[in-house]
This record gives C-alpha cells, sequence and structure tokens, in this order.
C-alpha cells in the first residue's frame, strides 16, 4: 500500500483528468459498488438488542478502508504500463509465495500450534484458499516461461497441497484437485502438436508427485487431514447423521429460515451471526458459512446481486483476447474462490475482498500486456 501511495504523490503532477475518467471502467465500479453497498448497511441497519455493538463500527471502518484502497489501485495502475506489472508477476509472486510457504513449514513443523495452525489471519482456511487461488494464476503466461520457471509453478502446486494440510483445509483439498485437473487439461491442450506425449507424461508425473508428497507428508503428522476427510464416510444419509458431522449443514438450516423470512431487504451484515445464534439456539457466534446466504441475510436480494457483481470482474479473463493465456488466473480467482464462496462466507470479511479486488485488478492490467 505505502509504494502506491509513494508512486502516486511522485507522479501527481502527471496526473490528468483523463486518467481518472479511465479508471471508472466496468471492473473498477463492479468493486467500488459492493463496497458502497456494504457501507451503507452497515450504516443504515441498527445492531440487534443483545447483538454486538462492535461489529457495526469495525465494518464501517474496514468498507471505509475498502474504498480508499480501490482508489488508490485504480489511479496506480493507470500509471503503471502493462508491461512493467506482468514482469514484476513473473519475479516477484512465484517468490512471495516460496516465502509464506517457508514460514508455514516452519510454523507447522516447530511451531506448538498443534495439527491445524493458523498463519497470516485468525481464520485457517483463508491462508491455503489465498495461496491456492495465487498459485493458478502465477501459472498464467505460462508458455512464455524457461524451463526454470515452469518447474517453481509446478512446485508452487505442490507447496499449495501442503499449505492445505497445514491448515487441514477439507473443502479447500476439493477446490485444490479440481483446478488442479482443469489446469493440467488446459496445459495438456495448448502444448504444441510435437510435445504433447511430453506434456502427458509431465502432468501424470507431477501429478502423481504432488499426491504422493501430500499423503506422506500427512501421514508423518499425524494423518490430521485425512482423518477429517474420513469422517465423511461415516455418515448415513440422513439429515441428523450428516448435520453431526458436518455442521454447516445445520447453519444452512437455520440461515435459510432467516432469509425467507428477510429475502428483500435481509436484516443486517452486522446481525448475521446474532441472528443465526438465536435462531440455532446455541452460545457460538457463526456466520452462514456461504457466501451467497450471507449476502442474503446481509441485504436481501440487492445484496446478491451486488456481491455478483463484485465476482464478475473475472469473466474477463475468459475474453477471447485474453483466454489463451489468462485461463489459470481465472481458475484461481474464479473457480476456487466460487468453490469456497458455496462452504464459507469469504467475502463477509473486508480483507478478503480486498485480497480478491487487489489481485483480480493486478493480473487484468497485466493481462493488457499481450
Amino acid at each position: 500500500m505505502w509504494i502506491v501511495i509513494i508512486t502516486i504523490g511522485l507522479s501527481f503532477r502527471q496526473i490528468e483528468r483523463a486518467l481518472f475518467q479511465n479508471a471508472l471502467n466496468f471492473c473498477n465500479l463492479a468493486f467500488a459498488q459492493f463496497a458502497i453497498f456494504f457501507l451503507l448497511n452497515a450504516a443504515i441497519f441498527d445492531v440487534l438488542e443483545g447483538g454486538r455493538v462492535y461489529y457495526r463500527a469495525v465494518a464501517l471502518e474496514n468498507w471505509c478502508l475498502t474504498l480508499v484502497c480501490l482508489v488508490l489501485l485504480a489511479v496506480w495502475l493507470q500509471l503503471s504500463r502493462a508491461e512493467d506489472v506482468k514482469r514484476a508477476l513473473f519475479r516477484w509472486l512465484p517468490a512471495g509465495l516460496t516465502l509464506s510457504f517457508l514460514v508455514a513449514t516452519g510454523i507447522y513443523l516447530f511451531g506448538n500450534q498443534g495439527s491445524r495452525i493458523e498463519i497470516f489471519a485468525s481464520n485457517p482456511l483463508g491462508p491455503p484458499l489465498w495461496f491456492l487461488v495465487l498459485t493458478m494464476c502465477s501459472f498464467a503466461w505460462f508458455f512464455e516461461m524457461n524451463r526454470k520457471q515452469k518447474a517453481w509453478r509446478v512446485a508452487l502446486l505442490f507447496m499449495a497441497g501442503l499449505m492445505v494440510i497445514y491448515a487441514s483445509a477439507r473443502l479447500v483439498v476439493f477446490a485444490w484437485v479440481i483446478t488442479g485437473m482443469a489446469l493440467a487439461i488446459w496445459l495438456y491442450l495448448r502444448a504444441e502438436p510435437h510435445h504433447k506425449k511430453q506434456a502427458l507424461l509431465g502432468i501424470i508425473l507431477s501429478t502423481a508427485f504432488a499426491i504422493g508428497g501430500v499423503m506422506l507428508v500427512n501421514s508423518l503428522t499425524d494423518g490430521f487431514l485425512v482423518a477429517r476427510m474420513a469422517e465423511f464416510t461415516n455418515v448415513e444419509f440422513t439429515y441428523d447423521s450428516i448435520s453431526a458431522e458436518f455442521l454447516r449443514l445445520k447453519i444452512w438450516d437455520g440461515t435459510l429460515t432467516i432469509v425467507w423470512e428477510n429475502l428483500w431487504f435481509g436484516i443486517g451484515q452486522v446481525n448475521e451471526r446474532f441472528a443465526i445464534r438465536q435462531e440455532l439456539e446455541w452460545e457460538k457466534w457463526q456466520n452462514s458459512h456461504q457466501a451467497y446466504l450471507s449476502y442474503l441475510i446481509a441485504g436481501g436480494i440487492p445484496a446478491l446481486i451486488s456481491g455478483l457483481l463484485m465476482q464478475s470482474p473475472v469473466l474477463a479473463f475468459l475474453k477471447s483476447t485474453r483466454r489463451s493465456t489468462m485461463l489459470p488466473a481465472f481458475l484461481g480467482l474464479g473457480v476456487a474462490v466460487t468453490m469456497n464462496c458455496f462452504t464459507d462466507s469469504i467475502f463477509q470479511s473486508a480483507v478478503n475482498v480486498q485480497v480478491f479486488m487487489v489481485a483480480t485488478l493486478i493480473f487484468l492490467k497485466a493481462s493488457d500486456a499481450d
């Protein structure tokens, strides 16, 4: 953030009115309307009696900061050359991800957090998700890379699997497998005809190595993730049995009741946890663990539309002019994030919105270099 502010400050005299006008594009406006919507949502809806009053202050602060972040980012990207942004992603994204992985590995192996670690965030599921998302994005322009850069990206995919183990993130496992398979198919289809056999062999060997290595590390560290995955097989196909092992089902049931009673305008984002707590009659302060249900609770159908608009800029990666190089970015920011939205309320957190916004806008800017 400080780098962006300093860059804008040094270039302030060069900023023209046209630059601000160019910044008013669909992608920036899609993020802006979402932040403004939930800023107004926090300002309009009062905290229900018995709720946590500070949730409102936190929401107002976070959504204001999100808008400031968006304005600074939009101006900085207008001042930056697409080629420079692309070059920076090539150089620094893999390095940053690798450093993050090494820190997580050190905490997992030598820390005292047990079989499930928290790193960089209070929610243990966040870091492995965003590591996977950014790893997928790092495969953009794969066929412009040299062998060393390609091998580094494959290694990052293996690291993403280990990050899942560190957090015992069962549902991120499915995103890792599905996006990894889609990436493998894309790599095979994009390979030169005379290199398809080598590409297929490399994909098979890399897949076997990644899955085998992840399972080996998991078995050497008490097998906590596999034990959690095995819980899915120890249930009967009844509501009581599944909900006992998979608490999200019980939460979704209570959430749907709240949604149907407040379908059009919701009850306010700051009241979601309290309303679910009352509906389920327990002491936990849980959100709905489903982004789209959280939208409906917060602001009804308008909030759901606002949330879908906020996620829509990733569709730009599927344009015919970008698809050949930027499909991995769509797999990360589109597929992996959307899969997680169905099992977690990630965009109830302004921090997650900011990460998604920054990654999407930066990769869209870099794609203009092609």
